[in-house]
């Protein structure tokens, strides 16, 4: 068959670019006119950490920042240094004031970009996610879930997606393989292969069904008892 191309779909879980007062409430599921637990601060820093946000307060200036951690104050407690003489100014009145901008959910912490020499504070309320993070911490089974629930795909689904990629990307329109004479078919690979037939399954006679022939790789245990289990001679 000579030098093939393998194309293959794969998939993974990312981050929602949402904003990230509407993915903290999520995260949380509650209202967030609440003030936060220490529980829950853990929670968010936990899932925040590391994740690029972009600014929503200066237009089109969308500013990209990545995510430190969380203050130990609510915004309304944080102030912070305007000048050498060390006049402090607190982040609600420097976003009124530099930005005509109202911070309303002052109750909550701000996140943390910068580091702790020169310390970042950014409102929750005026950053969102930035879109095509990947989610690379550990999924709950409800994620798992939902993630398996979207990918499982049959083999005809599958063979249908590869072929929309091959035509998406246009192999006889690249210059490169036109210029090395490369060609790359549109069809899919084609092998000589046999489909072994299943075995008899063979169970305890003390139950109704003895023995049984699998039908497309699956079957029924019900009215079989199963052999007894012996221990294996070697370990693997």
């Amino acid at each position: 068959m000579g030098l093939s191309l393998n194309i293959d779909m794969s998939s993974t879980a990312f981050i929602e670019p949402l904003p990230v007062i509407d993915f903290v409430t999520q995260l949380l599921n509650r209202d967030v006119s609440r003030p936060l637990s220490d529980a829950d601060r853990v929670k968010i820093k936990k899932a925040l950490r590391g994740v690029k946000v972009e600014v929503t307060h200066r237009g089109n200036m969308r500013r990209k920042y990545r995510i430190s951690g969380l203050t130990s104050q609510a915004t309304r407690e944080l102030t912070f240094p305007v000048d050498d003489r060390g006049t402090m100014k607190s982040v609600v009145e420097y976003f009124h004031e530099t930005y005509g901008f109202i911070i309303q959910h002052t109750q909550w912490p701000c996140l943390q970009v910068g580091n702790q020499q020169r310390p970042n504070y950014l409102p929750m309320e005026v950053c969102k996610i930035v879109e095509g993070q990947r989610y690379s911490k550990r999924l709950n089974e409800k994620q798992i879930t939902a993630l398996l629930k979207v990918t499982c795909q049959r083999p005809q689904e599958r063979e249908y997606d590869i072929m929309k990629t091959v035509q998406h990307n246009a192999y006889h329109e690249d210059p490169y393989a036109k210029e090395f004479g490369i060609k790359i078919s549109e069809k899919l690979a084609s092998v000589e292969a046999r489909i072994l037939p299943p075995p008899w399954l063979k169970y305890h006679d003390t139950g109704k069904e003895k023995d049984c022939l699998p039908q497309v790789g699956q079957w029924n245990m019900m009215n079989k008892v199963s052999l007894t289990v012996s221990k294996l001679g070697h370990t693997f």
